[in-house]
């Protein structure tokens, strides 16, 4: 992924009231406003400014106007160190909500721990981040569970018999670690390769894999071309086995990629907005209306949302060094996203996965599947 280069900040005052309000709380936000991954963080950031709205014009943060100072991490460690020394030594924020991409949560963990401040990320999954800190907070479950989670949705559909090429990357090993560590009894790995960073060639290993007994193939690739890739050499050896992806597969244009290769995968990532549900549909309502349309899902809005009000509840009623020991206090809460609460780590317990289907070149409205440690 191309690393774009830091964009100036944007400082947006988010007040119900045409006067400004004598004394603010700051908060910071911190996520990928440009560049490859930037709708993934706009729409965070939209969801966000939702809730910020809604708590000033219920009288802010203790009777805080909140004002937001987000700041383009550009999906890059590097990028967001820089970011996040700005948004502590000269915008003097109390929190930060972010990173969404894994290498700005990792890279600005160290800079919130120092500064005894919350960094809650909405998105970001890499396993290492459970250890990064007694600030450090995350709203999506960890890539470690993932594995655990395709482990268990193979078992409940009588699947046995594992296939499995991994890219030689970090998400995608994480996922075969997990995988391996928490195979279902009865269920068995029976092919298990894994290939060098931007292969697109895998007829030889397919070849093999046409004299073995399989159930299930794990299209486990960094990115939704390698999937794409896999799919196609597969199904054009003949072999007609359930194919399943995780998060690089949830792709629009995996459909457009390779539509008949696809056809029938299953996609294990974060689950939907279910609009059949009161405040899910009045907060799409509300979404459309002002934004028009999400850049990437309406799912990501409302994680956002759900993100921001609890890092503004963990800031009242004390002082803001303080806030993470209300986190942790945290009763299970109801968001538009699930109910949720905060282990000892900061990660979330209780949101679920989303198992998706491609059909007709589209993914479907997911299953749900819950899993925790």
């Amino acid at each position: 992924m191309k690393r774009p280069l830091l964009v100036t900040a944007l400082v947006l005052l988010l007040s119900a009231c045409s006067d400004a309000p004598a004394e603010t709380i700051r908060i910071g936000y911190l996520g990928p406003l440009s560049g490859n991954a930037a709708a993934y963080g706009i729409d965070i950031y939209n969801g966000i400014r939702m809730a910020a709205d809604q708590v000033n014009l219920a009288g802010g943060i203790d009777g805080k106007k909140i004002e937001f100072i987000a700041e383009d991490g550009g999906c890059s460690g590097s990028v967001a160190t820089t970011a996040m020394q700005k948004l502590i030594t000269i915008d003097h924020v109390v929190a930060v909500i972010g990173g969404v991409c894994n290498p700005e949560t990792l890279a600005a963990a160290p800079l919130a721990e120092a500064a005894k401040m919350i960094l809650v990320s909405p998105l970001s999954s890499d396993a290492s981040i459970t250890t990064a800190g007694q600030y450090i907070f995350r709203m999506t479950p960890s890539d470690s569970l993932k594995g655990k989670a395709i482990g268990r949705y193979i078992k409940n559909t009588g699947l046995q018999k594992i296939a499995i090429i991994t890219e030689n990357t970090a998400f995608p090993q994480t996922i075969r670690e997990s995988l391996t560590t928490h195979l279902p009894e009865g269920v068995e790995i029976v092919f298990d390769e894994v290939t060098p960073a931007d292969t697109k060639n895998f007829r030889a290993l397919f070849q093999a894999l046409q004299k073995i007994d399989f159930d299930v193939f794990i299209a486990n690739g960094q990115t939704d071309t390698t999937v794409a890739e896999m799919a196609k050499q597969l199904r054009a050896l003949g072999m007609k086995q359930q194919i399943l992806g995780a998060d690089p597969a949830e792709s629009a244009t995996l459909g457009e990629f390779a539509p008949d290769a696809v056809e029938g995968m299953k996609v294990l990532s974060l689950p939907y907005l279910d609009e059949s549900v009161p405040a899910a549909k009045s907060f799409a309502d509300n979404f459309r209306r002002r934004f028009e349309a999400p850049k990437h899902s309406l799912y990501l809005a409302a994680l956002g949302f759900d993100t921001a009000l609890v890092t503004f509840d963990a800031l009242s009623g004390g002082a803001p060094t303080h806030a993470h020991d209300r986190m942790h206090e945290l009763k299970p809460r109801a968001g538009l996203t699930g109910t949720f609460h905060f282990d000892t780590n900061g990660d979330a317990i209780g949101l679920a996965f989303g198992i998706k289907t491609f059909e007709s070149g589209e993914l479907s409205i997911p299953d749900t599947l819950q899993v925790s440690d």
